[in-house]
């Protein structure tokens, strides 16, 4: 009996949680979304580069226009999907939608994966949950946690 009531006192959470107790729980989930996306990139044969935020990018077509910087406004088509293949989001065919770089009417790691980006340029970028949609999601069909993948091409810059 003893170890029973052992096993269940080690199963349950603290009444406080500490700073470090929720450093190191976020430490955790990072780690672990790290270890799906790098399974997602491995299972598509991509070789993507990986920026020190965690976005992770491929630019399989490059174009010859200039490179976007913050404040710029971008004009991008995209596809976004959650990274089971379902789609969540995107331009209609031959549209685009514009947004000013560095401010917040889109995810954060858009803003941060455009900059990589010149005009003309087409990548596939997987942007983490936590430069994504977060801990909340959209509410509408990008669940909690989610990371994204994109295809998109920055068509032009003003």
């Amino acid at each position: 009996m003893a170890a029973s009531c052992e096993q269940k006192r080690s199963n349950t959470l603290p009444e406080n949680y500490t700073a470090d107790d929720l450093i190191e729980a976020n430490k955790r989930k990072i780690g672990q979304e790290t270890t799906v996306i790098s399974d997602f990139v491995e299972r598509n044969g991509w070789d993507m580069k990986k920026t020190a935020t965690g976005i992770r990018y491929d630019i399989y077509a490059h174009g010859t226009g200039d490179s976007a910087r913050a404040d710029m406004v971008a004009a991008v088509s995209y596809r976004a999907f959650l990274l089971d293949s379902t789609y969540v989001a995107g331009t209609p065919k031959g549209e685009v939608q514009e947004f000013r770089i560095g401010e917040a009417n889109v995810v954060a790691g858009l803003h941060e994966a455009v900059t990589l980006l010149h005009v003309g340029d087409s990548a596939r970028i997987v942007i983490p949950s936590y430069l994504a949609f977060g801990l909340t999601g959209n509410q509408i069909n990008i669940p909690p946690n989610a990371a994204l993948f994109y295809d998109i091409t920055l068509v032009d810059l003003y």
